[in-house]
């Protein structure tokens, strides 16, 4: 028996040492790779996504930290009254707890309505006391979700709260990064949007997306090393393997770009082009405001009509860079700047080139103005301002009707058909469309119809022509920040010239007429001066159905924007829809150029009108010295209160109110004519704004004691 047992010890030795040389020597590495799998991991850590600032230095777009809000109401066991009779220093914490909790919760979930404002403080208030008032609180209440961290942690730091706020799940930590846009949905299409395509893939719209290895950056990565069952902690770069020291590599965040975007224009734009599709109708349209010089794109609203008949900001689709439509008149520029290239005709050509509403071309081809006669005789001036399709017509059919081809390249080598390939990832279109198939086609094409362009590529020409026949490709980023370091993105031209700097000249002149006295006319009167051409397209099934345009340049001279405006599937012409949306950013523009805004103020002044037309002396004197303007006094009536604009003598003199009659207060400001009345006996009311335009009783009229006067104000003059 004894041998039994040394024998079976030997056996069972052997057999454990084979087991652990088998182990240790041939099957080692094995288990080595297992075990270093189990007790090492590699850890990504995602970089911060750099930020996109408007060119007015605003933030446009950044990472932001967000928190899901989730609540572990059974951390504490409730207690009864008679469990604290046993724990009376528990219980007393416990009510004290419990009492803040419900105290502070209102203000909680006044905090997530602020956050999100399509769920009600009720909302949030019901959906916490169901659980609190279980028996058995769920450890894990998700009360919502991609709270901003601030709010996050105004929150947790609340009395009573603090114990109860999760701040790690088992599925991680509860905060997270998220791209935020500052300015909500103000031009978030073209800044971009993040999408996750048919194949899983996902990826960036916009600036986001055409930047995007710049805004990315470099993901941090890092060995862990397992502490115990459920802790890693992050392994020095020396204390990883030789062979795994390239899995490692330090975070690096992402660049920031400052857009071309200024959140001043892109504002008004957004908002006039609002307002006209409002007021007009309108499925859908779009606003470009572009620097000339450089092609930088200041603003470039997108919006569209929803099933609530509401207009917003489109989100995935980019009317100005990828929508393809027909021009139209807009379009009458372009074919103009390629006759006057080719030199067959020349400005001061006057030909019977309108011969009323309609004209027959060929045996078949009728075309019409649409608004009846004009002129009989026309030259090319006036065929733009009037946007005459006859004239356009003529001029085609007299001078191209036996060389089309040539019309078509002269067209094709001035005019961007090719993709522009601008700095933003939208769905650009195919190359636009010139159509020559017949004589309607050829005709058509001569005032926009047979040919197809995105509102990107139109105004890209127009640009040309305001900055001398130079097209410069259409830029949405102007410079790229690498920490202190700026990189400023140059202008690129796309054709040194489209046109000769005279032949520019004259279609800047001609496209100033169109305002002055053709089409564009509701738009004139303007200190600094436009130029540019009115668009409508008519739908060929419904005639009520266009497309309205105006595109276009300011100041008229040396020119330094130009802009485009236009709404689809509206019910009235370019002229009425389009063209105030243009003068209105415009307008906001100059307003804010510091160089335009000075130099047309110094223009005005010069040819302003009297400030009052009767005023208090002192009081119109601070007016002009505030305005830098001189005032202009008689000297012997320098003593006097009252003065009045002698328009004779063009300077101030003395103002004696008449005795016993009404006095003429037109052209008063409300104060001072109140003050006037009141002093010889008057009581007064008015309505309106501005100046005095009308009073009842009129001037001169008898005065009754204690009568009343009433004041029509107006800011028109």
């Amino acid at each position: 028996m004894l041998v039994f047992y040394l024998l079976l010890v030997v056996v069972g030795g052997v057999a454990m040492y084979v087991s652990i040389f088998k182990t240790q020597v041939v099957n080692g590495d094995m288990w080595r790779k297992k075990a270093e799998s189990r007790e090492r991991i590699e850890r990504t850590e995602e970089a911060r996504r750099g930020t996109i600032f408007s060119s007015d230095d605003k933030v446009l777009a950044t990472t932001v930290p967000v928190c899901d809000l989730c609540l572990d109401l059974g951390r504490w066991p409730k207690m009864t009254a008679a469990e604290g009779k046993k724990h009376p220093k528990q219980y007393e914490v416990y009510l004290e707890r419990d009492r803040n909790f419900k105290a502070n919760l209102p203000k909680v979930c006044r905090i997530l309505h602020e956050c999100f404002p399509q769920r009600s403080e009720r909302y949030f208030y019901d959906r916490v006391m169901k659980e609190y008032k279980k028996s058995k609180p769920g450890r894990c209440l998700y009360v919502a979700r991609n709270v901003p961290y601030s709010r996050w942690d105004a929150i947790k730091k609340m009395p009573g709260w603090g114990g109860y706020v999760v701040t790690k799940t088992a599925s991680g930590k509860v905060s997270r990064y998220v791209r935020a846009h500052i300015y909500g949905n103000l031009g978030e299409n073209t800044l971009g949007l993040h999408f996750i395509d048919d194949n899983g893939n996902a990826g960036y719209s916009g600036l986001e997306g055409y930047y995007d290895d710049v805004l990315r950056g470099q993901d941090g990565k890092y060995i862990c090393r397992r502490l115990t069952m459920r802790t890693w902690v992050d392994m020095e770069e020396s204390e990883a393997p030789s062979e795994d020291s390239t899995l490692v590599q330090r975070k690096i965040d992402g660049k920031s770009i400052i857009a071309t975007i200024d959140t001043r224009y892109q504002d008004i734009a957004e908002s006039a082009l609002r307002s006209s599709m409002n007021e007009y109708g309108g499925e859908r349209g779009c606003a470009i405001l572009m620097e000339v010089e450089t092609g930088y794109v200041l603003a470039c609203s997108n919006l569209k009509r929803d099933t609530d008949n509401l207009v917003k900001e489109m989100l995935w689709n980019n009317v100005a860079c990828s929508d393809r439509y027909e021009p139209g008149s807009t379009f009458k520029t372009v074919v103009m700047t390629s006759m006057l290239n080719d030199k067959k005709i020349a400005l001061d050509t006057s030909k019977r080139v309108c011969a009323g509403g309609k004209k027959k071309f060929g045996r078949h081809c009728e075309i019409s103005d649409g608004h009846g006669k004009i002129t009989d005789t026309m030259n090319l001036p006036g065929v733009l301002a009037h946007s005459s399709n006859v004239g356009m017509s003529e001029l085609a059919w007299q001078y191209y009707r036996n060389r089309r081809e040539d019309m078509k390249k002269g067209i094709m080598d001035i005019f961007p058909f090719k993709k522009l390939e601008p700095d933003i990832a939208v769905q650009e279109p195919r190359t636009g469309v010139v159509k020559l198939n017949s004589d309607i086609d050829f005709l058509n094409l001569s005032y926009g119809y047979s040919a197809t362009v995105t509102p990107l590529q139109l105004i890209t020409f127009y640009n040309a022509l305001a900055n001398g026949g130079k097209m410069v490709k259409p830029l949405f980023c102007r410079e790229i920040i690498d920490g202190k370091r700026h990189s400023k993105v140059q202008p690129v031209v796309l054709k040194e010239h489209v046109c000769s700097e005279e032949i520019a000249k004259q279609m800047r002149e001609m496209m100033v007429g169109v305002v002055e006295y053709g089409t564009g006319t509701i738009i004139r009167g303007t200190s600094y001066g436009i130029g540019g051409k009115t668009g409508t397209t008519v739908g060929i099934k419904d005639k009520k159905n266009k497309n309205s345009s105006f595109v276009g340049f300011f100041p008229a001279d040396n020119p330094k924007y130009t802009c485009l405006v236009l709404i689809e599937h509206t019910s009235v012409v370019g002229g009425t829809s389009a063209a105030p949306v243009f003068k209105k950013i415009a307008d906001c523009v100059v307003a804010f150029d510091g160089e335009l805004s000075g130099m047309h103020l110094q223009d005005s002044i010069r040819t302003a009108r009297p400030m009052a037309v009767k005023a208090r002396q002192d009081q119109l004197a601070k007016i002009y010295k505030t305005l830098g303007m001189p005032f202009v006094v008689d000297d012997s009536s320098r003593s006097s209160e009252w003065i009045a604009f002698d328009s004779e003598k063009e300077k101030y003199v003395r103002y004696n109110a008449p005795v016993g009659i009404v006095p003429n207060c037109k052209g008063m400001t409300a104060r001072d004519a109140m003050e006037l009345l009141r002093k010889m006996g008057l009581k007064t009311r008015f309505v309106g704004q501005g100046k005095v335009v009308s009073q009842s009783p009129e001037a001169r009229k008898p005065i009754k004691k204690g009568e009343t006067v009433f004041l029509k104000l107006s800011h028109s003059n």
